[in-house]
């Protein structure tokens, strides 16, 4: 739902996001020009994000959890942009965005960007976003388009860098995880990014972001799931839980269940 001042913010039973709208970039309170993935670090089952939006003081744990992630201009945790001659170009805050999905077991959304300049090409994008009750993971699915002329474009999904954090990437298996300390001394926390591994080309970086760059020219819409875990929480409380929960779930996706109707 659209919350604070041209806020999306989402969440399920485990973890709460949000990103932002074109509104905030000239907002004299705090302005803001991103389309990053923040994130919110959730210990309840509950649903918190209207509830912590009335209080306006969700930077502080009070019981629930609490946001202590910059996300800035970074990717955050999947956000995404696209990688040309070595170089990142991202879209700035969403324009418009329409809600699909809000239901007990899956909320589901759009994102609409204005066309945004890639090596001298203009790339226009929808994100389209689903969560389901029950998992650390979003699925995330990018169309682009761009003007005619421009040469194929190269999706790169990205997790924020951070100090001090365990980087781990199995390009065979699809996924990039990261294990780091939540800002503000308080706790642990791990971030993933997971895609179909035929599609990954290989592994960069910037300034700001580690980066799972895709092959050029890859079918629109793409689809990747990203998401995270506070071992506070007490669902993923190490490093090496939280990768084998990364590594099932890129396995299930690999190798969905069948489901067959005899009449």
């Amino acid at each position: 739902m659209r919350e604070r001042f041209d806020d999306f913010a989402w969440e399920n039973d485990r973890i709460a996001h949000r990103t932002y709208g074109k509104a905030l970039i000239t907002w004299k309170g705090e302005p803001l020009t991103s389309s990053s993935i923040d994130i919110w670090s959730k210990r309840t089952t509950k649903l918190v994000i209207n509830d912590w939006y009335m209080v306006d003081n969700y930077h502080a744990d009070h019981g629930e959890g609490l946001d202590a992630y910059s996300a800035g201009p970074t990717r955050g945790c999947g956000g995404s942009g696209i990688w040309s001659n070595g170089q990142l170009y991202i879209p700035t805050n969403f324009v418009d965005s329409r809600v699909l999905t809000n239901g007990p077991i899956r909320v589901m959304f759009e994102l609409v960007y204005e066309p945004f300049d890639v090596n001298g090409v203009k790339v226009s994008q929808v994100l389209r976003v689903s969560l389901d009750a029950g998992s650390q993971l979003d699925r995330f699915q990018v169309s682009s388009q761009a003007a005619a002329g421009g040469e194929p474009l190269a999706l790169a999904v990205g997790l924020k860098k951070a100090k001090e954090a365990q980087k781990e990437f199995n390009q065979a298996r699809g996924w990039l995880t990261t294990w780091e300390p939540v800002e503000k001394n308080l706790g642990m926390q791990g971030l993933a990014v997971v895609v179909d591994p035929s599609t990954v080309d290989k592994l960069a970086e910037d300034k700001l972001n580690n980066l799972v760059v895709l092959k050029p020219g890859v079918a629109t819409p793409i689809t990747y799931w990203a998401g995270f875990a506070w071992d506070r929480a007490g669902q993923i409380t190490s490093a090496d839980s939280w990768k084998a929960y990364v590594d099932q779930f890129a396995e299930r996706l690999r190798s969905p269940i069948e489901v067959k109707v005899k009449l």
